[in-house]
């Protein structure tokens, strides 16, 4: 059964009290305020929100902070790699890039080992942004998780990628990334428990 653009199957269907006298389902537990995908995608903009502002008082926008704080995590990246660990295609990608050349943060330089390539370092300027904005990535994180426990912020961030990774466009059952459960040491997949 298709429904919207996703397969349903007749198991899942009688879960959520479709029928095929033509009743209407009870969708009760799909109130806008208790569906998961509304308080993320809230509780995301909202954070998003926060930060900006934060931000902006350094003359940074997010669209280049997202790359700023891949490149103080992993220096000299090719663009195109870049581009992909920010999740951010096209010209978007280009846009962003070039403003923080423009900007004086990154250089480009030629890959040594293949010509074809070039690859983005941070300026001194751009490095020294790092100790300007990680306090306010850091005073917002703070906000965020206030009166979360260690244990329940490793819980989420390990619940989010699960839900990443149900959702990602490859099947499910393919290359998945292992974990190690604690505990027992033994390796299990994170999407099966």
């Amino acid at each position: 059964m298709a429904t919207g653009g996703w397969l349903v199957t007749r198991g899942q269907a009688e879960r959520t009290g479709a029928n095929r006298a033509g009743r209407r389902m009870n969708y009760d537990h799909l109130r806008l305020e208790e569906t998961v995908g509304f308080l993320l995608s809230d509780a995301a903009r909202t954070m998003t929100r926060v930060f900006t502002k934060k931000i902006a008082v350094h003359g940074i926008g997010m669209g280049i902070f997202q790359f700023l704080r891949i490149l103080w995590e992993e220096d000299g990246l090719t663009q195109s790699e870049l581009a992909a660990r920010a999740r951010m295609k096209g010209p978007s990608a280009v846009a962003a890039i070039k403003e923080l050349e423009w900007r004086g943060f990154v250089r480009r330089v030629d890959d040594r080992h293949d010509r074809r390539k070039v690859r983005l370092f941070l300026t001194a300027e751009g490095r020294k942004l790092y100790d300007v904005v990680m306090p306010d990535i850091e005073a917002v994180r703070q906000i965020m998780l206030a009166g979360f426990s260690t244990a329940e912020q490793n819980q989420l961030k390990h619940m989010l990628r699960r839900m990443r990774r149900n959702l990602s466009p490859e099947p499910i059952g393919t290359a998945a990334p292992k974990e190690t459960a604690a505990g027992d040491g033994r390796a299990r997949r994170l999407g099966s428990g």
